[in-house]
């Protein structure tokens, strides 16, 4: 026999069925991982960014808003100072400089003011007893005059080592009267609060104290945790921000920016913000490794996640897997969707299987309806606040959408207190003046009066024609609720004085509020009828403030003695003006008067 014939036919090895398998199931399972994965951490990625962003923008607009809150108050302080210097009937120069010198001890900002005569000339500097001599010049230059002149308020010049050792920015401020200046004011502002709140946002915020501070147009310090490299005036113009960053030099326009960029061999992330009115920049720096460190570790869970779903894809069967590929794609869409805000579910395909997948389906479906009806809720509440905002207060705002169960008539007893604040003279200002300029007059002080009384605590109960009445203590009370009501009254009346050089620069005119405060029982709630109701308060009390207002002169806060015992003595200074007897009431009410 032939050997060949009996030899056995050569079998060929080939790919097992578990590699097969293997392979199958990874080449499906793992691409629509992989693409979650890296679509989750691209949308985690510019999420984080874009938060980073949102939290230097933030710090910056608090250092911006503290500083120019800080030069507002020292405009105001200076203001007051000139009424002092300036005001009729306050005796003569002595008694006027005691009076400016018992008013500067009490703040806080400043220890002394410096009266340049209109020349620039340097009159006397008045100051608190235990405050050294200040270094101050004895002449203003020509160029600080006519920026005066042309500008009309608060001018910032520069930053020097105060007497008491720590940094100050010199300010000036010229007293106009009739038009024209009268005297200049000059003193030194304390800065150590500002650079104390510089350190505390840095270390809160960005983990280091020196990643928020202030420069000039020529780059150096003006605000820094350290006071002592503010009082040197360190040079920040090799700082690596401003190498990466282009635009205006001398940080004269409104300019904002963000970039990357290297600081002693670290890299960095900062963030600039003109203060175009001074000539400054807001900056705000924080090391990448910081800023983006929960990108890394979202990163890694992320990876581990996907690691973990493919062990569990790998040991499904080759069933399992054609069974659960089309699913989670629509999961995956669904989940893309979700994140476009596009809520309508992943199909009936999945959440009509009957295992885990089904399941999650189902769940899905169930999330993307209550997200879609919460965001119907929301946008709804959002429009509706949005439009009654324009008609009521915020806090009646709230009441009306959050508790739309309360929008019946009827009211409760409260202790409320009451501001009428009227323009004086105003009959004589409507035959004198065009309609339009009395609306846009009108419309101007509303809007700062609402801004004053919302910001203590306040509500707008309406607007009667020239006259404001507000109610402190509905549909929300504090304790000092009669306290908020004077202090805004005198915010007011400060205001006033700035919108009166406006008006007069505008218009030709000026106005002059009476305003009477009083503290008692009402009834708060809703008044009216079922087609049309009105949040109020009505009493005595509301009678009683009105009459005040009626009775006071202008310029003149009258508060009653109610008021004033719910004050304290304390609190606000009051002067008594004696019993006055309403109009209407048989017994007579003893009045005080907020001075000015």
């Amino acid at each position: 026999m032939d050997a060949t014939s009996a030899s056995p036919p050569e079998t060929r090895r080939g790919v097992s069925l578990f590699t097969r398998l293997f392979l199958l199931i990874l080449v499906c399972a793992l691409p629509p991982l992989v693409g979650l994965g890296w679509k989750m951490m691209d949308t985690n990625a510019l999420a984080l960014e874009e938060l980073v962003r949102h939290l230097h923008r933030s710090l910056v607009g608090d250092v911006q808003r503290s500083v120019r809150g800080s030069l507002a108050r020292v405009e105001q302080d200076l203001e007051g100072l000139g009424q002092l210097l300036f005001a009729p009937g306050l005796g003569d120069d002595a008694t006027r400089f005691a009076l400016v010198g018992s008013r500067v001890a009490s703040l806080g900002d400043i220890d002394f003011v410096t009266l340049y005569a209109p020349n620039g000339q340097s009159v006397t500097t008045v100051k608190a007893d235990e405050v050294p001599a200040p270094r101050i010049a004895s002449r203003l230059d020509a160029s600080l005059l006519d920026t005066l002149s042309s500008r009309g308020h608060l001018v910032v010049r520069d930053v020097s080592t105060g007497a008491r050792g720590g940094p100050v920015l010199e300010v000036f401020f010229p007293i106009i009267r009739d038009g024209s200046p009268r005297a200049i004011l000059g003193t030194q502002v304390k800065l150590g609060e500002l650079c104390a709140l510089m350190g505390e946002l840095g270390e809160r915020f960005l983990g280091a104290r020196e990643n928020v501070f202030v420069v000039d147009q020529r780059r150096r310090l003006v605000l820094h945790a350290d006071p002592a490299r503010v009082a040197v005036r360190e040079d920040f113009s090799r700082h690596g921000l401003f190498a990466a960053l282009s635009g205006d030099a001398s940080f004269s326009t409104d300019m904002a920016a963000i970039s990357d960029f290297q600081l002693e061999g670290q890299e960095m992330l900062g963030s600039l913000e003109v203060l175009s009115e001074h000539g400054w920049a807001v900056v705000v720096q924080q090391p990448q490794s910081v800023a983006y460190a929960s990108l890394t570790e979202m990163r890694r869970s992320i990876l581990a996640a996907l690691a973990l779903a493919a062990l569990v894809a790998l040991g499904a069967g080759l069933l399992g897997a054609r069974q659960l590929t089309r699913p989670l794609r629509d999961l995956v869409a669904a989940t893309r969707a979700l994140a476009e805000r596009a809520f309508h579910g992943v199909g009936e395909r999945v959440t009509r299987r009957s295992d885990e997948v089904g399941t999650l389906g189902r769940a899905f479906e169930d999330m993307a309806r209550t997200l879609a009806s919460k965001e119907r809720e929301l946008l709804s509440q959002t429009q509706a606040r949005t439009a009654l905002s324009r008609y009521l207060s915020p806090d009646v705002v709230e009441l009306v959408v959050s508790h739309p169960e309360r929008l019946r008539l009827g009211g409760e007893r409260r202790e409320v207190t009451i501001l009428f604040a009227d323009v004086v003279g105003f009959t004589h200002l409507s035959e004198t003046q065009p309609p339009e300029v009395i609306v846009a007059l009108l419309n101007e002080l509303f809007t700062f009066a609402t801004e004053i009384i919302q910001r203590r605590g306040g509500i707008i109960d309406k607007f009667i024609g020239d006259c404001i009445m507000a109610v402190w203590g509905t549909p929300q009370s504090h304790d000092d609720d009669a306290q908020r009501a004077v202090l805004a009254a005198e915010d007011l009346r400060r205001w006033l004085d700035v919108g009166n050089r406006r008006w007069r620069e505008r218009w030709g005119i000026e106005i002059q509020l009476a305003m009477g405060v009083h503290t008692g029982f009402a009834v708060a709630g809703n008044v009216g009828s079922d087609k049309r109701m009105d949040y109020t308060v009505i009493g005595d009390t509301v009678n009683v403030a009105a009459r005040l207002e009626s009775m006071a002169q202008p310029g003149q806060i009258l508060v009653s003695e109610a008021t004033r015992e719910r004050i304290g003595d304390d609190s606000v200074e009051l002067v008594p003006v004696g019993e006055r007897r309403l109009h209407g009431r048989s017994a007579a009410t003893r009045t005080y008067e907020v001075p000015v």
